[in-house]
């Protein structure tokens, strides 16, 4: 359906009252595809028309779960965060079961510091069988267990995203950082060159290459790959700690 033609269906809902039932334009429908612009709208970045079909949707159903989770996404791009979780939690309200506000919500607690609460969320968020991005779910939890530091949570819940979907680059690079720290480098390795066929170079990436291509005696490779992570992300945790642990500091 075109913009025109959702324009001229909300500007209808309001004055039809006197006709029959069957010729009245379904609400939620009309709420649904309102919301549908607002959501290709976010995805453009276009967060003034994306909020304009948002308020439209919800001027014609104010009980829609969608549209209030849409435009919490909506709030915290645009860095009103306490806007944000309230939208996250209206929606949350009006259907529990919407497990995409449960990971989206999760995730912006995660990023608002507080781990703790993300858990929570995404935990609810991992138990629907049906959630056709349950992995990613799951891959976010385990950086969120990462936060509280507990490996061991964090370890199972990037195992159960990847069994779900081996293309997770964020729970391959995580697992590969895990199995260094345990100095399990054949395991690193082996989730290191998954993560390489899937994703650039990041600070975390290019300190696993150096490890693991040091223990495996590959100098090279090694070398390439700490002289880009000291000229491309000289300020990272990473390669300030290789630049101390060389002594170039």
């Amino acid at each position: 359906m075109s913009l025109l033609r959702l324009l001229l269906l909300l500007a209808l809902g309001g004055c039809i009252a006197g006709q029959p039932k069957n010729n009245l334009v379904d609400e939620a429908e009309v709420a649904e595809r309102a919301t549908a612009l607002g959501v290709a709208y976010l995805q453009q970045g276009d967060l003034v028309r994306a909020k304009e079909n948002l308020l439209k949707a919800l001027s014609v159903d104010k009980r829609s779960a969608r549209a209030h989770h849409t435009l919490a996404i909506v709030f915290q791009q645009e860095q009103e965060f306490d806007l944000a979780e309230d939208y996250f939690k209206r929606a949350i309200g009006l259907d529990e079961s919407l497990t995409a506000t449960r990971n989206n919500y999760g995730a912006f607690l995660y990023a608002m510091g507080r781990p703790q609460e993300a858990v929570l969320e995404l935990i609810r968020a991992t138990e629907d069988r049906f959630y056709e991005l349950r992995p990613q779910a799951f891959e976010n939890l385990g950086v969120a267990y990462l936060a509280l530091e507990d490996r061991a949570k964090a370890r199972e819940a990037f195992d159960r995203g990847l069994a779900l979907n081996p293309r997770l680059p964020r729970a391959l690079i995580e697992l590969a950082v895990l199995e260094v720290a345990e100095q399990n480098f054949s395991a690193a390795r082996q989730h290191y060159l998954a993560y390489q066929g899937l994703a650039g170079d990041s600070p975390k990436s290019l300190s696993v290459c150096v490890t693991v291509n040091t223990v495996f005696k590959a100098y090279d490779a090694a070398g390439q790959c700490r002289a880009d992570l000291l000229r491309i992300y000289p300020a990272s945790e990473e390669a300030i700690r290789l630049a101390a642990e060389r002594g170039d500091r």
